[in-house]
């Protein structure tokens, strides 16, 4: 029996989910959904990544939804608390708590075609017990920066200290007075280690690549600035779209084949090696400064790390790891004993989706799907043919490594409702699968764009999966990925249902109007004239 009005599940409550629920609210005045979220709070990483000095690298006015302007940010780059206070006031503001269920994850979901429906397995994470629902839509809002990487290190279950991941901090260690080692140099690394090196007796940073360290000034904001974003029109709306639009000519450091654009490229990575070279200890620049050109791994924007670096207490060495002892680590140089071993290893970034089992309509799993395709892959990175009435915000090759991420979650919410929710809900048709061969021209023109881009250039990174397949960045600029998924090309999909209509384009309503408008103009001045 098909519901009078089409019922919805979403995967995930951080800003991805937060996006789209939202706008579900406030645009459709949609209700028949419902979020599932395995933590015991809504955020997402910024709620599971509480190691201290976590933060953000991309400025707070943009790194915010475009429908809930902040003029109360305090500062240029905001740290975690305040953003998942600015996450819970968004909720709270457009009314999504009231659908949000927390503590229940979602572990599998089957296309159950003779009902048209999603069959979802959700888990009660406080007593186990498995149940179902169903839904005729589903949507994935599954962060990719969740997931922390297993330990692979060997014999790390014989190691008597204590070892957590950065991703999961022990707020109940004490590092005070400790021997800790920190596994790593990345971002999460270098945000944590100044209060690292603060608290512990000492401290031994294992680097397992260099990283390019640009400067990162981060003034408060002062209370006539947050006067302004409250207060005079459209500033806020001004100084977020100035810093999009300037952040967004970014992407050409990051494209290679031309003269112009490698010598744009060294001109910045000239900058970022002359700040390294003067914040940074002059003993350990050899091993700082990368070979690779700038951007092929994520940039780090300087928290105070190169600083830490100074600290008599603290050591930074590339000695590969080569086991854990019962009592610390050993390289092939020596063993060292510790009391604490951090790993700040990174997230199974390429893992989009696990450990969910998602079966299509053929009684394929995503999973294997994406086995077949060499690496995880969507049309528009948003749909996947075979799984029908199933978008993904945060998808495969959605990720703009020079901007927000926000800004493209929202662009993928807004896509998805454009494209299969409001379509269905108003009756366009029941149900959406985008065909095979339209997902593969799209993917394989996003791969031969990829190639043209510094990720290829010979640095290990978690962008490229093992068959050497980019899964993870948008190829041009964000306002290009809003372009793309601004309007559906339904030709690209297939549509079942009762009876097929198309939604109109927006310009094709425009054109409508500006051929009647003449004629409606025309008719109305006639009955004036009648009527004197």
């Amino acid at each position: 029996m098909v519901h009078a009005e089409p019922r919805l599940i979403i995967i995930g409550c951080g800003t991805a989910g937060i996006a789209l629920a939202s706008r579900l609210r406030f645009q459709l005045g949609y209700k028949n959904f419902t979020i599932y979220e395995r933590e015991a709070h809504l955020g997402g990483t910024w709620y599971l990544n509480t190691y201290p000095g976590v933060g953000c690298d991309v400025d707070s006015h943009l790194y915010s939804f475009s429908f809930n302007l902040n003029p109360d940010w305090s500062r240029k780059f905001a740290e975690k608390d305040e953003i998942l206070e600015y996450l819970n006031s968004t909720v709270d503001k457009f009314g999504v708590r009231p659908h949000i269920q927390l503590g229940v994850e979602v572990v599998a979901a089957t296309w159950v075609d003779e009902k048209q429906v999603w069959r979802v397995g959700l888990r009660d994470m406080t007593t186990g017990k498995v149940h179902h629902q169903e839904a005729e839509m589903l949507v994935s809002c599954v962060g990719t920066i969740s997931i922390p990487k297993d330990c692979d290190i060997p014999g790390h279950e014989n190691y008597q200290g204590s070892i957590f991941h950065s991703a999961r901090w022990n707020h109940d260690y004490n590092l005070k007075d400790k021997r800790v080692a920190v596994v790593g140099n990345g971002c999460s690394a270098a945000q944590l280690m100044p209060h690292v090196a603060r608290e512990a007796a000492e401290v031994i940073q294992f680097q397992r690549s260099p990283q390019w360290i640009n400067e990162r000034p981060n003034p408060a904001f002062s209370g006539f600035q947050r006067w302004c974003f409250r207060n005079v029109p459209f500033y806020a709306r001004w100084y977020r779209f100035s810093t999009w639009l300037s952040i967004d000519a970014l992407h050409n450091l990051y494209v290679t084949g031309t003269d112009v654009l490698d010598r744009k490229r060294a001109e910045a990575q000239t900058e970022a090696e002359s700040y390294m070279r003067k914040a940074a200890p002059k003993k350990y620049l050899d091993i700082l400064i990368p070979t690779f050109p700038l951007g092929c791994k994520r940039r780090i924007f300087d928290p105070g790390y190169l600083r830490s670096l100074h600290e008599p207490n603290v050591e930074l060495t590339t000695e590969p790891i080569t086991g854990f002892t019962k009592t610390g680590l050993t390289t092939p140089k020596r063993s060292i004993d510790f009391d604490a071993v951090i790993l700040s290893s990174g997230f199974k970034i390429q893992e989009f989706l696990s450990p969910i089992t998602i079966v299509g309509k053929e009684g394929k799993t995503l999973n294997e799907h994406w086995e077949d395709t060499r690496g995880a892959q969507a049309y528009k990175a948003t749909f996947v043919h075979g799984f029908p009435n199933f978008g993904i915000v945060f998808g495969p090759n959605a990720f703009p490594a020079h901007n927000s991420v926000i800004f493209t979650n929202e662009t993928q919410a807004e896509f998805i409702v454009k494209t299969l929710i409001k379509p269905v809900l108003d009756g366009n048709f029941q149900t959406l699968d985008v065909k095979q061969a339209a997902e593969n021209y799209n993917t394989m023109y996003v791969q031969e764009r990829l190639k043209t881009m510094v990720w290829s250039g010979g640095c290990a990174n978690w962008n490229l999966n093992a068959a050497g397949r980019n899964t993870t960045n948008y190829h041009d600029p964000t306002w290009k990925f809003w372009w793309d998924l601004y309007w559906p090309v339904w030709e690209d999909f297939n549509l079942s249902g009762s009876r097929i209509s198309l939604p109109l384009a927006p310009w094709t309503k425009l054109a409508m109007w500006t051929a009647i408008t003449p004629a409606v103009v025309a008719c109305t001045a006639q009955g004036f004239k009648t009527l004197l």
